[in-house]
């Protein structure tokens, strides 16, 4: 028996990270097929809006949850824009056909598929601490457009040196269903709790449903683990709730809602 990717296997795989579409466990069973297919260990998503800035994050290891949970929380608090790919998150793709399809105003596919290994990263910080203290031997990631929102999916390797050739091929033929998936998840998770319309009109969506969670008594972590977001992203939703409602902590933020 060789040693290449059948379709039934893929098939399989991610027919089972449908079923886990908008629940806790999506990026974690996203991550076993992965895991399975290439020897992938973490996986981090972010979605940024037009403008560049994260708007939300989430990651799965199967070794070490808190170490991709830190990593991916330095990353969007300190690093994202000090990231190599960053520049082509804050490209704004337009609809060329009026049918769906998008390309980016400089030419560039609305998919792609990068590669990263740390002998290719010029910043010695970045470098220090997203790839060499947790141990990354190298990245995978997929990049992917829509109007107003640009998807990241990272996959990281460990134990195992990447097979390029191999992760080419299922990228071929999957990438564009990887994303899919995980956009549609984002989605279903940004519905789920669909805060109501009227209560702080200020606030984005995200941040409503942070600051409804918060005045329930919930922890960053308790409103990531609801959310399915990183904890690193519920504190920068936090952030921007209390500069946006003009309170500096979270008793302020507590009295204002509670009157």
């Amino acid at each position: 028996m060789t040693n290449e990717l059948t379709l039934p296997v893929q098939d399989a795989w991610l027919g089972d990270a449908v079923q886990h579409l908008g629940s806790s466990t999506f990026h974690s069973r996203l991550l076993e097929g992965l895991n399975s297919a290439l020897g992938v260990d973490h996986v981090s998503y972010l979605s940024y809006d037009r403008h560049g800035r994260v708007q939300a994050a989430a990651a799965a290891s199967v070794l070490d949850q808190n170490l991709i949970e830190s990593t991916t929380e330095i990353f969007v608090k300190r690093f994202y824009e000090r990231d190599p790919n960053y520049p082509l998150m804050c490209t704004t793709a337009t609809d060329t056909r009026g049918s769906g399809s998008t390309t980016t105003a400089d030419g560039r596919p609305e998919l792609q598929l990068l590669w990263m290994s740390p002998a290719s990263i010029g910043d010695p910080e970045y470098r220090r601490l997203l790839f060499d203290r947790p141990g990354f031997s190298s990245k995978v990631s997929l990049l992917r457009r829509w109007r107003d929102q640009t998807c990241y999916l990272n996959l990281y390797f460990s134990r195992t040196k990447v097979q390029r050739d191999r992760t080419a091929r299922l990228m071929r033929s999957h990438a564009s269903t990887l994303m899919a998936l995980a956009h549609r998840h984002d989605e279903l998770v940004s519905l789920h709790r669909q805060p109501e319309a009227g209560l702080w009109p200020e606030l984005s969506q995200r941040e409503r449903e942070t600051a409804r969670l918060l005045v329930e008594g919930c922890t960053a972590k308790e409103i990531a683990r609801q959310l399915s977001l990183s904890p690193a992203t519920v504190i920068t939703y936090k952030e921007r709730v209390y500069a946006k409602l003009g309170v500096q902590n979270l008793r302020e933020f507590l009295t204002l809602a509670r009157h």
